[in-house]
């Protein structure tokens, strides 16, 4: 079962972080050992999820008939506008998105239709549960704030479903030693078992969401399935692929910039260096994995860059439905220059605070530039 094998996972990157080799990226101070000693109970509350999950086979079997036809997808590299993206779309009520309560706290049918029944016996006891979920959101949002704006009814991208399965590799800065979190940047580099129970572990968390909340258009964001592109193209064979992108020094920098929040929660990264390498690597295989796919692939994506989403978002959007061959709807405009931070409070950075490795920028940049010439704005711009 997938959850045992994360269970093994995670208590093999936990032991980890008390060796050598785990205390190169996080060495064991005060922050970084009081992490450390409550990481425990992030597993029970997931062994819970897995309970959960295994009862929604018995009192829900139906959810496994659910079709999933015609998903959005909207992936990319981080900081290049996803989430600005994914929010105005997720506006649209055809679409069946991710709210990050559920993500976090109800992955499960059963858990979301026991969570339903709360609000008023909350009400009645004098909203202890409301008060919690607030003082649970504010905990959630201080180390995402650089990250974009985190609200637990906000839509937000579906891999922290995939945190109890071992399958996000946001867990990677918590545990930087562990090649089994890190390798889930990249799938090729996951054995073949694994990732396809991985990709069969999230068809299933799919298709929960559209039975439970009765739809059949799925849109999901996550800007860390780059590398996955392919094999979400095999799996959802009539899918659809919007990529985003940036300049890559700009995109890199907000993200490294972005982290800060992670590193001081996890203790993780103390040298600057350290985390700009890795993320150096792992940039220049995602613009090299997402231009290889679009340019050599069987089912091309709609690329979207952030500088054009940021400065004509209005015809951005209304490109995107066009190309997605679905109706615009009404919505308030979006002054243009604005889409790029809309949802996300902005950061101050810049590629000149960081010394990104020139192999990997150079692979970045050709990347990028190949992607470009495939952009959705060269194709409706006369």
């Amino acid at each position: 079962m997938i959850l045992f094998d994360a269970l093994r996972i995670y208590l093999a990157a936990w032991l980890q972080a008390f060796t050598r080799s785990g205390r190169r990226h996080a060495p064991l101070g005060l922050r970084r050992v009081l992490f450390l000693v409550c990481a425990p109970a992030g597993l029970v509350l997931f062994a819970l999820h897995g309970l959960c999950l295994a009862l929604d086979e018995l009192l829900y079997p139906a959810f496994r008939r659910t079709a999933v036809r015609g998903p959005v997808f909207i992936l990319g590299v981080p900081r290049s506008g996803t989430t600005y993206l994914h929010r105005e779309l997720a506006e649209d009520s055809r679409f069946a998105t991710t709210a990050t309560w559920e993500l976090l706290l109800a992955p499960a049918i059963c858990q979301r239709r026991a969570i339903s029944l709360l609000p008023a016996l909350d009400r009645a006891l004098g909203a202890p549960l409301a008060r919690l979920g607030g003082l649970l959101e504010r905990r959630l949002a201080s180390p995402m704030d650089s990250v974009h704006s985190v609200g637990l009814e906000a839509a937000e991208e579906d891999y922290l479903a995939l945190l109890p399965a071992a399958g996000c590799f946001f867990a990677s800065l918590a545990f930087p030693g562990s090649r089994a979190l890190r390798d889930l940047a990249h799938p090729q580099d996951i054995p073949r078992e694994r990732r396809e129970r991985l990709l069969a572990h999230y068809h299933g968390l799919i298709q929960r969401h559209l039975f439970h909340h009765g739809k059949t258009l799925f849109l999901s964001k996550n800007a860390a399935f780059a590398s996955w592109l392919p094999y979400l193209a095999q799996r959802y064979g009539d899918g659809r692929f919007v990529l985003c992108i940036r300049d890559p020094a700009s995109a890199l920098s907000s993200q490294l910039s972005s982290l800060a929040g992670a590193r001081s929660l996890f203790a993780t990264y103390g040298a600057d260096d350290e985390l700009a390498d890795r993320f150096a690597a792992h940039y220049a295989r995602w613009f090299d994995d997402l231009a290889t796919w679009q340019c050599d692939g069987d089912n091309p994506g709609l690329v979207v860059d952030q500088g054009w989403l940021r400065h004509n978002s209005e015809g951005a959007l209304a490109a995107i439905y066009d190309a997605l061959g679905l109706a615009a709807v009404d919505r308030p405009p979006v002054p243009d220059g604005s889409a790029a931070t809309a949802q996300s409070p902005p950061h101050r950075h810049s590629a000149a605070d960081w010394n990104f490795p020139e192999e990997q920028m150079v692979m970045m940049t050709s990347a990028y530039r190949r992607l470009r010439h495939s952009a959705l704005d060269t194709l409706v711009t006369p």
